[in-house]
């Protein structure tokens, strides 16, 4: 029997609503993977019954989240209904409650303080350094109590009534105001579209997730538009402002379409060089671990039981190289030598045609799978890879 989708309930303060989008965002890559899906309530307004709506929602909802904040403790509304049903369906075994900590507030004493929260060591999402990070920290731990629910109640798809998603403020509902009804919201000058802009040898203008996967979500764009935009700074920082964002889009799109949440381990002493092409991949919930060295990398890997997917590796590092002719050809025979299987993708910044072909000529040789300079070149040789595996 193959994995079914669950419902989930998002529990929040409406002063969280700006937070609450950005998770959905990421829920929405679960979404078009088939892991969870996400109902939201268009018909509640002001003045109709919303305490039966949510109440309904609640009760059938398979996984319900706790977006905890300050105006979330202070919440009336939430404390004397959503989170005694929520605590009482998950101590019966008919619901799994997550807490996800969006900002820093003393839980001492909360109904759910005992409960396994999200992101990781429970670290308040604001307080990443690249709050994409945090979100697919929490994206990764909702996954794990999606597959536990899968495989304890196997039915989950025939649920009559699906959970909702809505907006309220600290003592009462304030009416639904979700993503899918206001695609303006993807149209700010932090995130403006980038389709418009494409060269007339690259791509049709006014390019659309519509034009390249037959959906039309404005969620999808954004997170599409997001990604492309960090790519591009990306480039601009290496200098190689000559990027195909048609090709960065579509492999964006082929990272969302797999089934599968993906790590790769990044293998670079100056990691900081590389920081918007991870916030790019953090976007699509791809897991990047950052490390300075071999002996890093071997030991995360003997350590790991998760699995690596994908290594991305420098060419030179300040390590000792024994025979080797560069820190990344040691990676890739120290690699073999431990038989690990995993495909390496060489990432460097030498732009001289002879002496990159060389490069390419060696990596290849020791057993890469690629060798590229430029971040349009990476992501479209890594959606191909991790396609593959």
């Amino acid at each position: 029997m193959g994995e079914k989708p669950v419902y989930l309930f998002y529990s929040y303060a409406h002063e969280d609503e700006g937070l609450r989008n950005e998770l959905v965002g990421h829920l929405k890559i679960m979404e078009r993977r088939g892991v969870v899906r996400s109902w939201h309530d268009r018909k509640i307004v002001a003045g109709d019954s919303w305490d039966n709506e949510i109440n309904d929602h609640l009760k059938n909802a398979d996984l319900i989240l706790l977006l905890i904040s300050s105006d979330f403790i202070q919440s009336d509304y939430i404390w004397g209904n959503e989170l005694e049903i929520a605590m009482k369906r998950h101590q019966n075994h008919e619901a799994s409650v997550v807490p996800i900590m969006l900002r820093s507030v003393d839980i001492e004493g909360a109904p759910f303080a005992a409960l396994q929260g999200l992101p990781k060591d429970f670290k308040p999402v604001t307080s990443w350094n690249n709050r994409d990070e945090a979100w697919t920290s929490v994206a990764k731990g909702i996954r794990k109590v999606v597959k536990e629910i899968q495989a304890n109640h196997p039915e989950v798809d025939e649920i009559a009534a699906p959970a909702q998603s809505v907006t309220r403020g600290v003592d009462a509902p304030f009416g639904i105001d979700d993503l899918e009804q206001n695609p303006e919201l993807f149209s700010t000058e932090e995130t403006p579209k980038i389709f418009d802009d494409f060269d007339d040898t690259e791509a049709p203008k006014n390019i659309s997730v519509s034009t390249l996967h037959n959906d039309d979500d404005p969620i999808l764009l954004k997170i599409v538009n997001d990604f492309t935009l960090d790519i591009d700074t990306a480039a601009k920082q290496r200098k190689t402002t000559s990027i195909n964002k048609q090709i960065i889009s579509q492999s964006a799109l082929e990272l969302i379409n797999n089934p599968e949440q993906k790590r790769i381990l990044w293998v670079d002493n100056q990691a900081q060089n590389n920081q918007w092409e991870i916030a790019a991949l953090a976007k699509l919930q791809i897991e990047v671990i950052t490390l300075d060295s071999t002996q890093q990398a071997l030991a995360y890997l003997a350590d790991d039981e998760e699995g690596i997917d994908l290594i991305i590796c420098d060419w030179s590092r300040p390590e000792a190289l024994a025979d080797a002719p560069s820190a990344g050809i040691k990676l890739l025979r120290a690699l073999k030598e431990a038989g690990y299987n995993i495909p390496v993708i060489i990432y460097h910044g030498e732009f001289d045609k002879d002496k990159r072909a060389s490069r390419h000529e060696l990596a290849m040789a020791e057993g890469a799978v690629g060798e590229e300079i430029s971040p349009d070149e990476l992501i479209a040789k890594l959606a191909k890879w991790l396609s593959m595996y």
